[in-house]
């Protein structure tokens, strides 16, 4: 949220004594966490550089029939050399002056004033006119100055020209006391008061309203539960002008990053972003029947909003209808199209009210409508804030528009807040300060918190909560509204630690074991990315691997794009790699560690039997795109699934995991062409990896144009096995590796995976690794057939490996092959 420097000061004088940075450090320190600090000009770049000049002489320029020569006093220890093309320029004037190195605009493009030449005359600075300024619309000539100001003295001080400062806050949900000047102007004084000044925050001013009882009232009815509209005020104006807003207004509004339309519009903004209450401006004329209805229309009712979008109603929206049930507005979200205020308006119904914080959210979410009001009804308002808000809104009309006609103000107020209460006990303040603060200083506190205590004892006190703070309503609440106004740093440190010194868990570990994988995988060329656990349902759509049956659905979703928790970590990091290619990153190697959610299906299972819902710890990898960028030799090298599958078994044996020994299997499914899957304890055993290439339907909803592939590892099982093997070091063996290839004739079906397995199976001992170094299909072969050429290499431990040894080990490959595999040698 914007606050305007400037604008925060009108209710808190004091403000003027501190830099901006100074109000930024001091709101971060109450839990107001200001971002940024940016300077606003009401004149773009503030005349920055423009300064008074007095011509002191004027002659014709010797090589020119329409510029002139000039000096110009500006202040200086010499008069300037100024070249001047406007024909209404003369010795004495005082004029405005462009000296060098100042920046003028001209739009969106800008020019740097510099030491020139023009036709053969020294210039050093330029005459302005008011165009060229910002001042004015005349650029017929250069502005001359009616009075006599001091030579030198700069342009904005002349005109007056005052820099705003804006400070972008980030408001948490619960502090919707926040969500105004105001709201923030009465924070900062109690800190203010903490810091020993003597400081409060001033309301604004309100007049006295002369309401008229011959202005037709339009009637109230309110059709909802009191809980879904505690309260709702309204009044009729007549006689207005809408028109265009006084300069005052435009600035304040522009200032926080809002346009200004028309007064009107422009008096429920400002009066909203002062007071965070919200106000909604109907045509009068537009409502039929002269009464208000406040409704719940049928689903699939059609309303079109502001911005020409038609809605489809879901039938639970607070919805403001004319008699005859028409929508208007939908209630604290978004107005009408045909109700809205325009120039034409001489007459409005003027609506400030109280709506329900989760119907208003659900409503806004539904229909992916964020404004101001809904940002603000959202989080809870105080229904006893709409009066004074209404009245404000009036004064201002009453300031700005001196012919309204004001009628009596209709209040529905039909179910008023309690008055929230609790106890404070001085030893629960001391334990969680760690410190005792003084009594004189923690009621001060309260005091400018507008927490007031009903009663002291001698244990503590029992106070009156302000309704508006709908986030204090506890003993600890109030004790952290105690702390952050007396400042974290105040408290004074002990001189020792508590400490624990114990053994590190299984669950420290792991982690530590999780941190080494990550280094592995950067270390690889990967980047690690943190996806929500929140996703779309349209994901799992038609999947028969993860079925929609299995997804576990939030109650009451922010969106139909978070409306489910992931059951696999894959389309995360799909959405990453589209992002990624979109802006033109061709090199997309990321990894993820993160949950998993699945609910089981069982039959006859209790509604809320927890024991269906299952959360897994996954480890996810994706590659796609290129090997690396920048480099004429890696660019055209594609990522391939062997890249991801040496990857994965490195981080296996760096959990001391050996490929060798885990059970693989190779298939396909929904989500791969082909995979290849890792399991512990035999072909039945548990699943701890699987990857492979993802198929084109699975990747084009994501626009990914380029194969991706993926691996998903159990990253609980992976900890788990670790475990078991514990690293051991061992001597390099310092015998001889012997190669030995062969050509082998097989099915097209069969994979490299099966022929790795069977040499491994028919030669346990002294067989080290089998790498394909070539694949062939084509002429010269059978159909139905591809050849193999495989490497295979022996090593022993405690010896050099003789003729017959290899010959004997290489026999039992390659009979092994034939008999399992039905392989041939070429």
């Amino acid at each position: 949220m914007n606050i305007s420097y400037k604008w925060l000061a009108d209710y808190l004088p004091a403000v003027h004594e501190m830099t901006p940075q100074e109000v930024a450090d001091a709101l971060t320190s109450i839990g107001l966490e200001t971002g940024s600090i940016e300077r606003v000009d009401t004149i773009k770049g503030g005349l920055q550089g423009f300064v008074v000049g007095h011509v002191l002489t004027c002659t014709e320029h010797p090589n020119s029939d329409h510029l002139h020569c000039t000096t110009v006093d500006v202040g200086g220890e010499e008069p300037l050399k100024i070249v001047c093309g406007a024909s209404n320029i003369a010795q004495g004037q005082y004029v405005i002056v462009a000296t060098i190195g100042t920046t003028l605009y001209s739009g969106e493009d800008s020019f740097v004033i510099k030491k020139s030449k023009l036709r053969g005359e020294e210039s050093h600075g330029m005459i302005c006119s008011e165009v060229e300024l910002g001042v004015g619309c005349d650029s017929s000539g250069i502005l001359v100055l009616k009075d006599t100001p001091a030579p030198g003295t700069p342009a904005a001080e002349y005109f007056k020209i005052e820099s705003d400062y804006v400070l972008e806050v980030d408001i948490t949900p619960n502090r919707v006391d926040a969500t105004s000047h105001f709201g923030v102007a009465r924070d900062l004084a109690a800190y203010l008061n903490q810091k020993g000044k003597s400081v409060h925050a001033e309301k604004p001013a309100i007049t006295d309203i002369n309401h008229r009882n011959d202005v037709k009232a339009i009637d109230i009815a309110v059709e909802v539960p009191e809980e879904a509209c505690p309260r709702y005020q309204g009044v009729v104006v007549e006689g207005l002008t809408n028109g265009e807003s006084p300069q005052w207004l435009q600035e304040q509004l522009t200032s926080i990053g809002l346009r200004p339309l028309n007064l009107l519009v422009d008096i429920s903004n400002y009066v909203l972003h002062e007071m965070g209450q919200p106000l909604h401006f109907f045509d009068a004329d537009h409502i039929v029947g002269g009464r208000i209805r406040v409704a719940q229309l049928p689903e699939g009712t059609l309303f079109t909003t502001l911005d020409g979008v038609e809605h489809k109603l879901q039938g639970t929206e607070l919805m403001i209808c004319d008699d005859k049930y028409t929508p208007l507005c939908m209630a604290g979200v978004f107005g009408g199209l045909d109700s809205g205020v325009t120039e034409a308006t001489t007459r409005i119904f003027i609506e400030c009210a109280n709506f329900n914080s989760t119907l208003v959210r659900k409503a806004a979410r539904a229909h992916a409508l964020n404004t101001d009001s809904s940002f603000r009804f959202e989080r809870g308002l105080d229904p006893d804030a709409t009066d004074f808000t209404l009245r404000r809104a009036l004064s201002l009309i009453t300031e700005l528009i001196p012919g309204a006609t004001i009628g009596t103000i209709v209040d529905v107020y039909r179910k008023h807040p309690e008055q929230p209460q609790c106890t404070l006990h001085k030893s629960k303040l001391t334990e969680v300060a760690g410190a005792e603060l003084p009594e004189t200083t923690v009621l001060k506190i309260l005091e400018d918190l507008d927490i007031k205590p009903l009663k002291n004892t001698e244990k503590g006190w029992i106070l009156s909560l302000p309704v508006y703070r709908t986030d204090v309503r506890r003993e600890i609440d109030v004790i952290e509204e105690i702390l952050r106004i007396y400042g974290y740093n105040e408290i004074p440190l002990k001189g020792y630690i508590h400490a624990n010194l114990s053994t590190r868990s299984e669950n420290d570990l792991d982690y530590h074991s999780e941190i080494i994988l990550s280094e592995q995988l950067v270390g690889a060329g990967y980047n690690e990315i943190l996806s929500n656990s929140l996703t779309a349902e349209r994901y799992y759509t038609d999947l028969t691997t993860y079925p929609t049956s299995e997804l576990i659905s939030l109650v009451n979703p922010l969106s139909r794009e978070l409306g489910v928790l992931r059951q696999t970590l894959l389309f995360g990091g799909l959405e990453a790699i589209s992002r990624n290619f979109h802006n033109k990153q061709n090199v997309c190697a990321f990894f993820e560690w993160g949950n998993c959610y699945r609910k089981e299906v069982k039959g006859g299972a209790e509604k809320n039997d927890l024991s269906v819902y299952q959360e897994t710890a996954m480890l996810g990898l994706w590659l796609s795109g290129t090997r690396a960028e920048n480099s004429w030799l890696a660019t055209s090298q594609k990522m391939t699934v062997y890249h991801l599958k040496a990857d994965v078994e490195n981080l296996l044996r760096r959990m001391h995991v050996d490929p060798q020994e885990l059970h693989t299997e190779i298939s396909s499914n929904d989500l791969f062409t082909d995979f290849l899957e890792y399991k512990v304890g035999g072909p039945s055993g548990a699943c701890l990896a699987w990857l492979g290439r993802l198929k084109p339907e699975i990747t084009k909803p994501f626009e990914i144009e380029d194969p991706v592939f993926y691996a998903e590892i159990d990253r609980t099982l992976l900890m788990q096995c670790g475990r078991k093997k514990p690293l051991q070091a061992k001597e390099i063996n310092k015998f001889p590796v012997v190669k030995r290839d062969l050509a082998l004739l097989l099915d097209e079906t069969i994979h490299f995976a099966e022929v790795q397995k069977i040499a491994y199976k028919a030669e346990r001992k002294l067989l080290q690794r089998v790498e394909l170094f070539d694949v062939y299909t084509g002429k010269n072969l059978p159909e139905g057939k591809k050849s193999y050429a495989v490497s295979f290499y022996l090593q022993d431990e405690v010896a050099t490996l003789n003729d017959k040894q290899i010959d004997k080990s290489m026999l039992r490959i390659r009979q092994l092959l034939e008999k399992e595999l039905g392989a041939s040698l070429r």
